[in-house]
């Protein structure tokens, strides 16, 4: 017969550890198969587990075995504030799969800051601060120029643009990653409580358009100090995300130059405020953004009317949430390289090729099995 042995645990530790993924009793004795009331005696000093007993808590929590034998319940730094427009009973609730990206962000920053420290590579620190007075346009356009936003006009390619936009917001010391976020309707969320700034975007099948817009969206976030977690809705009535959105609509796709296109000027001489689906793509392509991004911006320069931007918002905005699917089965090193960015990874490979780190901290550090280091190698180098 199997011995049972008990461990000895804090067990506000325990309660803890499920408190902070946001599972009830009830839940966790369904994933852990524990009886509820074993449960609560466990929560509350009343018995000790078994070594059984912490490893199945260990999996329904997403915590290490470590982490729940701890004397005390560590401080974990709280979620980015709620900024979506949903139901209200939604607000502040979030899916497990959320927090656990939340999570990610954070570790993967620390890995990344630990990387470059030891590359010996100085970390610029985030100079932009902005207040909802200022003014998101004139902002907007000013960083614009500073960066030099307008060489990325150039690509043709549009996953190539996003990566561009990516390392302009790296280089100003802000770390960004593409990660899953399938659950909460949530298109992004940005973080200002750690030494670096941290933007995460939706990852998956969202469109690099997409992308691009949620990048800029966040960071905002960032120059206003103030990081939350988003679903980019341009119905909001929360003055932040009006915003963040008129900030990250007029760095994509400047007034100055939108109404200087060829089609735009063609159609305000024709006084035609009707627009094809065909037109707005070819201008968002060209914008580097999608085609309901554009009528935005055409509406707000009074090109089209509330009616007709309403009605194709309608027809138009059904995103897909949840993991994308793709028929080739999935690819790790792609995944790997896209979550992580290509500064980290390119850390990673340095430093292992410096035997700074060996082969299991590489590992580590990609977060794949050895099996995949090569190919997110060779992914990288192409």
């Amino acid at each position: 017969m199997k011995e049972n042995i008990n461990i000895t645990v804090n067990y506000k530790v325990l309660v803890w550890a499920r408190e902070t993924i946001v599972m009830t009793r009830t839940s966790a004795s369904n994933k852990t198969g524990i009886p509820i009331n074993r449960l609560v005696q466990l929560e509350e000093g009343e018995r000790l587990p078994t070594l059984e007993e912490v490893k199945e808590l260990s999996k329904a929590y997403k915590r290490t075995i470590a982490t729940l034998l701890l004397n005390t319940p560590p401080k974990e730094k709280p979620l980015p504030k709620d900024r979506r427009t949903v139901n209200s009973s939604n607000v502040g609730n979030f899916h497990e799969k959320t927090i656990m990206a939340i999570r990610k962000a954070r570790s993967l920053v620390s890995s990344l800051i630990e990387l470059k420290q030891d590359a010996g590579i100085m970390i610029p620190r985030f100079q932009y601060k902005a207040n909802l007075q200022d003014n998101p346009v004139m902002l907007a356009n000013k960083l614009r120029e500073e960066l030099n936003l307008g060489e990325i006009r150039h690509y043709e390619n549009i996953n190539s643009a996003l990566e561009a936009y990516i390392e302009k917001v790296e280089s100003l010391g802000v770390a960004v990653f593409q990660l899953s976020l399938t659950q909460d309707s949530l298109r992004g969320f940005s973080i200002v409580d750690e030494s670096m700034p941290i933007i995460g975007i939706k990852g998956g099948g969202e469109p690099p358009t997409a992308k691009t817009f949620t990048l800029f969206h966040e960071f905002a976030h960032i120059i206003l100090n103030e990081g939350g977690l988003c679903d980019l809705s341009e119905n909001t009535n929360q003055h932040i995300e009006k915003w963040c959105n008129a900030f990250a609509a007029e760095i994509l796709v400047p007034t100055s130059e939108l109404i200087r296109m060829d089609i735009v000027v063609d159609k305000y001489l024709k006084k035609d405020k009707i627009w094809s689906k065909n037109d707005l793509i070819k201008l968002g392509n060209h914008f580097h953004v999608g085609p309901l991004t554009i009528l935005r911006r055409l509406l707000d320069n009074k090109r089209t009317t509330p009616q007709y931007y309403n009605n194709r918002h309608e027809a138009w905005n059904k995103p897909q949430f949840g993991r994308s699917k793709n028929p080739e089965g999935r690819n790790i090193a792609k995944e790997t390289i896209k979550e992580k960015g290509k500064t980290y990874i390119s850390l990673a490979f340095s430093a292992f090729d410096q035997n700074r780190i060996d082969i299991k901290d590489l590992s580590d550090f990609l977060g794949v099995n050895f099996s995949y280091i090569n190919k997110t190698r060779q992914l990288l180098n192409t």
